[in-house]
Protein backbone atom coordinates (compact mmCIF):
# COMPACT_ATOMS: atom_id res chain seq x y z
CA UNK A 1 0.00 0.00 0.00
CA UNK A 2 1.33 3.15 -1.17
CA UNK A 3 1.98 5.72 1.72
CA UNK A 4 2.29 9.23 1.93
CA UNK A 5 5.27 11.25 3.60
CA UNK A 6 5.97 14.79 4.11
CA UNK A 7 9.41 16.21 4.03
CA UNK A 8 10.52 19.94 4.78
CA UNK A 9 14.19 20.71 3.05
CA UNK A 10 15.14 24.18 3.09
CA UNK A 11 11.71 26.05 3.96
CA UNK A 12 9.40 23.61 1.12
CA UNK A 13 7.14 21.28 1.81
CA UNK A 14 7.75 18.38 -0.78
CA UNK A 15 5.43 15.16 -0.62
CA UNK A 16 6.17 12.18 -1.94
CA UNK A 17 3.97 8.28 -2.11
CA UNK A 18 6.31 5.06 -1.62
CA UNK A 19 5.38 1.82 -1.05
CA UNK A 20 7.86 1.01 1.07
CA UNK A 21 7.26 0.43 4.97
CA UNK A 22 6.07 3.27 6.63
CA UNK A 23 9.00 3.35 8.95
CA UNK A 24 12.00 2.73 6.43
CA UNK A 25 10.26 5.71 4.54
CA UNK A 26 10.37 7.90 7.05
CA UNK A 27 14.22 6.61 8.00
CA UNK A 28 15.03 7.96 4.59
CA UNK A 29 13.49 11.14 5.10
CA UNK A 30 15.14 12.01 8.09
CA UNK A 31 18.40 11.09 6.49
CA UNK A 32 17.67 13.41 3.47
CA UNK A 33 16.82 16.05 5.71
CA UNK A 34 19.70 15.69 8.11
CA UNK A 35 22.14 15.69 5.00
CA UNK A 36 20.63 18.74 4.25
CA UNK A 37 20.43 20.48 6.61
CA UNK A 38 24.73 19.12 7.91
CA UNK A 39 25.35 20.74 3.78
CA UNK A 40 23.83 23.79 4.92
CA UNK A 41 25.80 24.10 8.43
CA UNK A 42 29.35 23.61 6.09
CA UNK A 43 27.92 26.17 3.19
CA UNK A 44 27.44 28.82 6.63
CA UNK A 45 31.02 28.54 7.40
CA UNK A 46 32.16 29.88 4.29
CA UNK A 47 32.68 33.61 3.61
CA UNK A 48 31.08 33.67 0.44
CA UNK A 49 26.80 33.59 0.21
CA UNK A 50 25.45 30.30 -1.02
CA UNK A 51 22.30 28.99 -2.54
CA UNK A 52 20.21 26.95 -2.23
CA UNK A 53 21.08 24.43 -5.17
CA UNK A 54 24.58 24.51 -3.80
CA UNK A 55 23.26 23.31 -0.68
CA UNK A 56 21.79 20.44 -2.30
CA UNK A 57 24.33 19.47 -4.78
CA UNK A 58 26.77 19.25 -1.27
CA UNK A 59 24.21 17.62 0.29
CA UNK A 60 23.95 15.19 -2.56
CA UNK A 61 27.08 14.41 -2.57
CA UNK A 62 27.63 14.05 1.15
CA UNK A 63 24.62 11.30 0.94
CA UNK A 64 27.04 9.63 -2.76
CA UNK A 65 29.85 9.45 -0.30
CA UNK A 66 28.18 7.37 2.36
CA UNK A 67 26.57 5.19 -0.39
CA UNK A 68 29.99 4.43 -1.45
CA UNK A 69 31.83 4.10 1.55
CA UNK A 70 29.17 1.84 2.58
CA UNK A 71 29.30 -0.30 -0.67
CA UNK A 72 32.98 -0.63 0.02
CA UNK A 73 32.61 -1.89 3.31
CA UNK A 74 29.98 -4.33 2.50
CA UNK A 75 32.28 -5.87 -0.43
CA UNK A 76 34.93 -6.07 2.27
CA UNK A 77 33.16 -8.17 4.76
CA UNK A 78 31.78 -10.19 1.61
CA UNK A 79 35.40 -10.65 1.09
CA UNK A 80 36.13 -11.73 4.90
CA UNK A 81 32.88 -13.81 4.78
CA UNK A 82 33.83 -15.76 1.49
CA UNK A 83 37.86 -16.03 3.22
CA UNK A 84 36.48 -17.66 6.16
CA UNK A 85 33.57 -19.60 4.71
CA UNK A 86 36.70 -21.21 2.42
CA UNK A 87 38.81 -21.83 5.52
CA UNK A 88 35.76 -23.58 7.55
CA UNK A 89 34.62 -25.54 4.67
CA UNK A 90 38.59 -26.65 4.01
CA UNK A 91 38.95 -27.94 7.78
CA UNK A 92 35.42 -29.39 7.58
CA UNK A 93 36.40 -31.64 4.69
CA UNK A 94 40.16 -32.44 5.90
CA UNK A 95 38.29 -33.95 8.75
CA UNK A 96 36.04 -36.10 7.39
CA UNK A 97 37.63 -37.13 4.81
Amino acid sequence: MDQVINIEILGQLFTFKTDSDESDAGEVAKYVVKSVDQAKKQCAQKAVATDKWAILVLAALNIANDYVELQKKHQSLLQVINQKSTQLLQTLESQFA
